[in-house]
């Protein structure tokens, strides 16, 4: 069956409503199985400061596990760089598994294949999904592959999607950082997520602060979740 970008955003647009970024990923796991089957599909976040991709969630026979032990510097990882370069789902199967997967993803287990789908936003890769398959080779048509990159492009629009829950005291701008901060993202992170620069980025934060008569970013963070989540 066709998974065309209709299907994809309805199945997915309840996840703006989640509280934190964790139970929007997890969602996502949850969904990317329900339309595409697969077997230990994992999350990754993407900073393109210093090519770093840090786990977040595994998903394997229906049971999520935190993979927040996981930090990795990408460009040493030539499976992963690939599909974070080039914006699209990318398929490793058969002498790929020797050439371009690295040590890191030969398991105790033996691996017969490895999917790669980024997480698009703003254009710019945040993130990262991985399927490792560990039976049979799916051979993944070229539709199915364009279906994985639509995926990855709509989730990823929506996990920066502003929340509808606004404070009062702050401009949209203001909540969209105050948002991004709750959900764990740094200053250089935000940069390119929200296309601003870091003096801009600090400015917005002293401006929140002042207005929710905050000690400290953590401070800001708590008025926000205990009084409007």
């Amino acid at each position: 069956m066709k998974i065309d970008s209709w299907t994809i955003k309805e199945e997915l647009k309840s996840i703006v409503h989640l509280h934190s970024q964790e139970e929007q990923i997890c969602s996502i796991l949850k969904l990317f199985e329900k339309l595409f089957k697969g077997e230990r599909l994992s999350f990754y976040r993407f900073s393109p400061i210093g090519y770093v991709g840090e786990g977040v969630a595994l998903l394997d026979n229906g049971q999520l596990h935190a993979l927040n032990y996981i930090r990795d510097d990408i460009r040493g990882l030539p499976a992963i760089r690939q599909a974070i370069e080039k914006k699209e789902a990318i398929y490793y199967s058969g002498k790929d598994i020797i050439t371009q997967i690295t040590s890191r993803y030969q398991q105790p287990y033996q691996l017969k294949s490895l999917l790669v789908v980024p997480i698009i936003a703003n254009n710019i890769t945040i993130s990262y999904i991985c399927r490792e398959i560990l039976n049979e080779d799916p051979l993944y048509p070229p539709q199915q592959l364009e279906e994985f990159s639509l995926f990855g492009k709509i989730a990823g629009e929506l996990l920066i999607q502003p929340q509808k829950i606004q404070h009062p005291k702050l401009s949209p701008r203001e909540n969209d950082i105050l948002i991004a901060l709750a959900n764990g993202y740094s200053t250089k992170e935000m940069t390119t997520v929200l296309l601003l620069s870091e003096a801009t980025i600090k400015q917005y934060i002293k401006s929140i602060m002042v207005k929710l008569n905050a000690k400290n970013r953590v401070h800001a963070v708590s008025i926000y979740m205990t009084q409007y989540i």
